[in-house]
């Protein structure tokens, strides 16, 4: 049996994707999906190699993950999300999240083999109106896991977990340094973030170091409303489940492929987005009026390009920050990476 010193890692599972990242490894990042496996009996190797790291092994049985579960598992009743927002949701949600860290796990650790432990701190998060659920996510992550996928079969030894506000991880990207030390460049004392997800907006305020929760929440509201609309449209109008992945394609790029043509279909972006942006702009003006004591919000989450101009428009002072989609786990790391080296 081998095992490791304590590995530090960001983890922020999102209601859309999760993303992990630790030093000196690539980021992973794949959509908060799952579904039971079904049998390949073509192309098996071939399709293990295009969706590494997608197969894995639970007490449940055996699942497809993200993007392999969206390409095999096309019927929506197949595929299973992460919502947290049912009556179980502390029991679902959480066994959820813990199977997507997993699947994290096992991307960012590949090629271990049965024996292994290895011990780490995960630093996380989860929306600012769901705050009230950190101790169970601490209560399931802690311990020991087996990760079993199509790259690796180790023990996960997670012998600590932080949880913080989500958009908060997006802040400690930019006030803290890769390796965690204050960042002297930073020279905003009073910090906002809007963090625009899948599920949820949530926003955050920092004054110098302190926590502001009365500027500080969640809407229930995110990019899923533009999906929803485009799925709305193009099923009316083609008459068949159009998968995640096609809708998400056309939202981005405004073009829709039909029978081997590209179709224009900007105009039904431009009024799918309209939910989105209003609804982001609802919560900021809420929050935070005018935005007059704001010294600067940055701009993260995977619906932060979506939203981007409308909130410039109204809010001067908006960073749209580097690789926004990863821009919370980045700052979980951070801080976590901060805490280790801060003397007792």
């Amino acid at each position: 049996m081998q095992e490791t010193g304590v590995l530090t890692i960001g983890l922020d599972v999102g209601y859309g994707a999760t993303k992990g990242v630790m030093p000196d490894r690539p980021p992973q990042i794949f959509s908060s999906v799952c579904g039971h496996a079904r049998s390949l009996n073509f192309q098996a190797d071939e399709i293990a190699l295009r969706y590494p790291g997608d197969q894995l092994t639970d007490a449940e049985g055996q699942w497809y993950i993200g993007n392999l579960a969206q390409s095999q598992l096309t019927h929506p009743g197949e595929l299973l999300h992460l919502r947290g927002r049912t009556a179980d949701k502390d029991v679902l949600g959480n066994v959820f999240r813990l199977r997507m860290a997993k699947a994290a796990l096992g991307k960012l650790l590949p090629g271990l083999s049965d024996g292994n432990v290895v011990h780490l701190c995960l630093s996380t998060g989860l929306p600012v109106a769901h705050m009230d659920d950190a101790e169970e996510l601490k209560a399931v992550l802690l311990g020991k896991h087996r990760i079993q996928t199509d790259l690796t079969d180790f023990v996960a030894n997670v012998v600590e977990v932080r949880v913080m506000p989500q958009p908060y991880g997006s802040i400690f990207a930019q006030t803290l340094t890769e390796a965690g030390e204050v960042n002297e460049g930073h020279s905003f004392p009073r910090t906002a973030v809007c963090d625009v997800g899948t599920y949820t907006i949530d926003v955050a305020v920092d004054d110098d170091g302190e926590y502001i929760a009365a500027e500080s929440g969640s809407t229930e509201a995110g990019v899923y409303t533009a999906q929803d609309y485009l799925r709305r449209v193009l099923e009316k109008n083609y008459r068949q489940f159009i998968p995640l992945s096609v809708i998400d394609e056309v939202l981005r790029t405004g073009c829709f492929r039909a029978s081997g043509q590209v179709v224009d279909f900007r105009v039904e972006v431009q009024q799918a987005l309209e939910v989105l942006r209003s609804s982001t702009l609802g919560l900021l003006n809420d929050k935070w009026k005018a935005g007059t004591l704001i010294d600067v919000i940055y701009l993260s989450g995977g619906g932060a390009e979506l939203v981007h101009e409308v909130v410039k428009a109204a809010y001067s002072q908006t960073v749209l920050v580097v690789n926004p989609q990863i821009a919370n786990a980045v700052g979980y790391l951070q801080f976590a990476l901060g805490k280790a080296h801060t003397p007792a």
